[in-house]
């Protein structure tokens, strides 16, 4: 009884820690695992006055008495740890919320600055607009008019133009004249030149196809030998990867060989704890289920001894 209440001033530094998500899921997830819970403080205080009234109480039955208040005291530590990181974590969703209140207010008013800014510039936009709309109409009317001025210009203009084209007519068809008898003679020439030219120009595109056809084969016979290397270096590059495949498998292999062994014996741990578990649960409920019996027995061993030492009380 005075083990359980001591453990009090190591519950408040427990209440204040605070863990991570990880840690607090992992921790209601191993509620699941808590071994069965005994009975109350107020149970065990009845059933030891009651062993006190009958007499003195065995070792066995002192033992599960303290395994009791360790267990109380560990349950409590583990709820006020859980309450602590539950605390926290609504302290910290809280904040989130203020956080995102803060930024929707600062958006808002970001939002109704950004309007009035639009707003402004539209309204500049419109004057701008209905400034230009009249600059543009007085252009027209400016426009039309010099239109006028520019239309009676140009009928003077084609008059003296055709008029000075006719004369020139009659000059370029005397010029054409000569100019054709000239292209007669050039182009007998020109022909002339051309016919001296095909016969070099043929000549060299045959030397030029000859030269070709040369760099053509001796290309091909690189390309044949690049080839080849090529293919023998795949062929070794294909090698080694093949063997670095089988290497892998093999290694793929002991690794999952491995890991199902720490499988097999990740589950005997579990069914270990499940046994250990299930036999103290069983254990407790024995011993509270004969402890009548055992009182009778440990007086009438009492009364047998005679000068036996008085057993501690619970």
């Amino acid at each position: 009884s005075r083990s359980h209440f001591g453990s009090s001033d190591r519950i408040i530094p427990l209440c204040l820690r605070v863990v991570d998500h990880s840690t607090f899921w992992s921790s209601s997830a191993s509620s699941s695992l808590r071994p069965p819970r005994l009975q109350p403080r107020h149970a065990m205080a009845e059933q030891g006055a009651a062993g006190h009234d009958g007499g003195a109480i065995t070792g066995s039955q002192m033992q599960a008495n303290l395994t009791s208040a360790k267990e109380s005291r560990k349950r409590a530590e583990l709820d006020a740890q859980l309450l602590a990181n539950r605390i926290a974590l609504l302290k910290q969703e809280e904040e989130k919320a203020w956080k995102k209140i803060e930024e929707t207010r600062k958006r808002a008013g970001e939002i109704v600055e950004l309007r009035k800014q639009n707003e402004n510039k539209f309204a500049a936009k419109e004057n701008f607009y209905k400034q230009k709309w009249e600059s543009i109409r007085a252009a027209q009317a400016q426009n039309a008019m010099s239109r006028d001025k520019a239309r009676a210009v140009r009928d003077q203009t084609r008059e003296g133009m055709m008029q000075q084209k006719h004369a020139n007519a009659r000059n370029t068809k005397e010029q054409s004249q000569q100019c054709l008898l000239a292209k007669k003679e050039h182009e007998a020439q020109q022909r002339q030149a051309n016919v001296e030219r095909s016969a070099y120009l043929k000549a060299k595109k045959e030397d030029a196809k000859r030269r070709l056809e040369e760099d053509r084969l001796a290309q091909l016979e690189k390309f044949r030998e690049d080839y080849e290397a090529r293919t023998a270096q795949e062929e070794l590059l294909r090698a080694r990867t093949d063997a670095l495949v089988a290497k892998m498998e093999k290694e793929e292999m002991e690794l999952i060989q491995r890991l199902q062994n720490t499988q097999n014996v990740q589950r005997n741990a579990y069914e270990e704890l499940e046994a250990a578990l299930g036999q103290t649960s069983q254990q407790i409920s024995s011993s509270t289920r004969h402890f009548p019996g055992g009182a009778a027995g440990s007086r009438a061993g009492a009364g047998g001894a005679g000068s036996a030492e008085p057993q501690p009380a619970a």
